[in-house]
């Protein structure tokens, strides 16, 4: 699953990253991203400012763990609504407000979870010298769905609750191409 879905990320960005080099102009559409978050864990993305205010995007995270036994992932789609103030090394708002859905996909020896969360957050940019900057949000994670599959015993089972409803904050470093 994890190969399955790191090949649709590739994919999508090398269409991005081919548009982008097809395009001759000063606006910077595309946005490279390093983070690290909850529900998005610690990923790469990549965003496409679609819009004078707005941007769409997508990200695939992971947790980087030295145990073998478990093993996390997630992929998040996210809309960016821009406002406010404007920087010299963009041209969008520095502020945002942004809606994010993220598939987290939990796997340990024997019990696989698989979430859905919606977070809604307001976030701002702060841009250093040229395309570089760091995003900061915060916002709630609200849980849609959760669903277990186990390989336990009905009386061994331990029935695992990820958080309904809990503050989400997430830190980007990017990159606008």
């Amino acid at each position: 699953m994890k190969k399955i879905l790191l090949f649709v990320f590739l994919s999508f960005s090398t269409g991005f990253l081919q548009k982008a080099q097809a395009q001759v102009s000063n606006d910077r559409k595309f946005e490279m991203d390093l983070g690290l978050g909850f529900p998005d864990l610690l990923h790469v993305g990549m965003k496409y400012k679609f819009t004078k205010l707005s941007t769409i995007g997508m990200s695939y995270g992971t947790v980087l763990i030295a145990n073998n036994s478990r093993r996390t992932s997630a992929v998040t789609l996210e809309h960016a609504y821009h406002f406010g103030k404007y920087n010299e090394n963009s041209r969008l708002p520095v502020f945002y407000f942004t809606q994010k859905a993220t598939y987290l996909n939990d796997i340990k020896k024997d019990v696989t979870s698989n979430i859905f969360y919606f977070t809604p957050s307001v976030g701002k940019s702060f841009y250093g010298g040229g395309p570089f900057g760091v995003n900061i949000d915060a916002g709630i994670n609200f849980r849609v769905y959760q669903t277990q599959i186990t390989d336990l015993a009905a009386d061994e089972l331990v029935f695992e609750q990820f958080p309904a409803v809990f503050p989400a904050i997430r830190f980007q470093f990017f990159f606008n191409m």
